[in-house]
């Protein structure tokens, strides 16, 4: 994948989103997926928290944090998805635009806590370095980090469930060892919280019976 560029592979991705939006808000759209992950964020948020959610997707996040008094900003590069959030949620606070430009929407030091569940996985290493450092300035300290990535190496194109062509590797995923991981955190100044390893065995998952998703949340510590 060495002759396509960066932007091209998270173009591809964000047209997938668009493609399956239907489909992916009739299944997840108010299902809680992982709701011990949800809770384990939401024991470290401050009341009233300012949280941003990179990849809002079919805005299901924006409805478990409303509800619990937290103001919520979604982001995400499908417009497709952003509308079939509208239409389960009604509207609310969504940017339309690629996470790697993050730092035009945040100042540094604005932001209580970040939430990027099922989402990173789709980015080039080299933008998800990027993103991890843009992460960190909008964190105000103390802020939390909540992401996920999927455990192996490299990157490469898999089956995209919805699309229902099976064996055509239509979407784009990177990989990322938990070695690769722990060094990326350490260049920052943070306190890990908590990690949790689940194994996809959904017929709807990215990956189904092939991959480790691994959740990690972290504090950005005081300086």
């Amino acid at each position: 994948m060495n002759n396509i560029t960066s932007q091209q592979k998270r173009e591809s991705v964000k047209k997938n989103y668009d493609l399956i939006a239907k489909h992916y808000s009739d299944e997840f759209g108010t299902y809680i997926e992982d709701l011990d992950v949800y809770e384990e964020f939401e024991k470290h948020l401050k009341e009233n928290a300012k949280i941003l959610d990179l990849g809002a997707g079919s805005g299901r996040t924006y409805s478990y944090f409303n509800e619990r008094g937290h103001e919520y900003i979604g982001l995400d590069f499908s417009k497709e998805m952003r509308n079939y959030a509208y239409k389960l949620h009604g509207e609310f606070p969504c940017i339309v635009d690629d996470m790697v430009n993050l730092k035009k929407y945040f100042a540094n030091n604005s932001l209580d806590a970040v939430f990027a569940v099922y989402s990173l996985f789709h980015l080039p290493i080299e933008d998800l370095k990027q993103l991890l450092s843009d992460v960190y300035d909008v964190l105000k300290n103390n802020g939390i980090f909540l992401f996920t990535y999927q455990i192996g190496k490299g990157e490469g194109m898999t089956d995209e469930p919805y699309l229902n062509e099976n064996g055509k590797n239509v979407l784009y995923m990177s990989y990322q060892t938990n070695e690769e991981i722990e060094s990326f955190l350490d260049s920052f100044s943070y306190t890990k919280l908590y990690r949790k390893e689940k194994v996809e065995t959904s017929d709807s998952a990215i990956n189904s019976n092939d991959a480790t998703t691994a959740f990690v949340l972290v504090k950005k510590k005081t300086k």
